[in-house]
């Protein structure tokens, strides 16, 4: 019988042999390739934790500068963001500036364990930096967001951050360990979401606090939104709740102290095509007035709540 550890173990494998898929291979190379980079040139690199996460390596040639980027385009698309290197900017898909800015006066990171689940490149991660966390995991098991962190690790070579290629489903191993947990963009895409929301209680500390936030659909009633297709073109949508459904929710799983940060409507400046994106973007998933998604829905408005493991 499988001990918690070697399961982790097993689990942990399983997801990084994504990074042998034919299309990802390619990539895994591409980020191989920053190593012919002279070491030389890697030093006295600074990185400015600003709303454009900013890395400055003074000693850069102009062929090691090329071989940057020639390796983040290959890395497209860029969904979080925006990041710069030098003077290369990458313009994300989502200005998740607005994002960090809107959720920092609420967090209390210092010196603590923080999670990061669905973290995608670790944007979030660099930004919380500022406030001098212990250390930061980020958990994302798709592919390309491991190799973007890749890249961006490269130069900034921070040691309190890690990355697991691991989903919400794997913080079973992960039990009691974190102080705060953050949990953004992920609760609508699970079939359930209370069994989500309970592996992130279970996940914290006594006493930790959990950051989450969801789609929201307006109204008093304590019901939510089952698209019957998609929604905003978004295939792996479950459930959309109303704020109180979304409070119930994390009452039911064990949380108090809910908190009602913000409800605020998604707008084109957070969301939108950027030559760093591809395809298509919020103004495409909207009806012309913007009032709704091209599937009759209300237009996305997300609600973020923080709560506390008590006990």
């Amino acid at each position: 019988m499988q001990t918690l550890h070697q399961s982790l173990e097993h689990r942990r494998i399983e997801h990084q042999r994504a990074l042998n898929f034919k299309h990802i291979a390619p990539l895994s190379a591409q980020i191989e390739s920053l190593n012919t980079i002279p070491k030389s040139e890697l030093e006295g690199i600074k990185v400015v934790y600003g709303d454009m996460v900013e890395i400055w390596a003074p000693n850069l040639s102009v062929k090691s500068f090329e071989i940057v980027c020639e390796v983040a385009k290959a890395l497209i698309p860029w969904r979080k963001g925006p990041f710069k290197i030098n003077h290369l900017e990458i313009e994300s898909e989502w200005n998740s500036a607005i994002k960090y800015n809107l959720l920092a006066p609420h967090l209390n990171l210092k010196n603590k364990i923080v999670g990061d689940i669905g973290c995608n490149n670790g944007y979030y991660m660099v930004r919380a930096l500022a406030q001098n966390p212990a250390k930061i995991v980020g958990f994302d098991p798709m592919p390309l967001c491991f190799l973007q962190y890749q890249f961006l690790q490269f130069f900034a070579l921070e040691n309190r951050l890690s990355f697991e290629m691991l989903g919400i489903e794997e913080l079973l191993y992960f039990e009691k360990n974190f102080d705060v947990l953050l949990c953004l963009g992920v609760l609508y895409h699970r079939k359930s979401p209370l069994e989500a929301i309970k592996l992130v209680y279970n996940a914290l500390k006594s006493g930790g606090e959990a950051v989450f936030d969801s789609l929201i659909l307006e109204g008093e009633q304590e019901i939510a939104l089952c698209p019957k297709g998609s929604y905003a073109k978004m295939s792996n949508v479950y459930f959309v709740p109303t704020l109180c459904t979304f409070k119930g929710w994390l009452e039911k799983c064990g949380f108090r102290e809910i908190t009602h940060i913000a409800t605020l409507k998604t707008t084109l400046e957070e969301q939108r095509k950027t030559k760093w994106s591809s395809g298509e973007s919020l103004e495409d998933f909207l009806t012309p007035s913007g009032e709704q998604t091209i599937e009759g829905y209300p237009a996305p408005r997300r609600a973020y709540l923080k709560a506390k493991r008590i006990h």
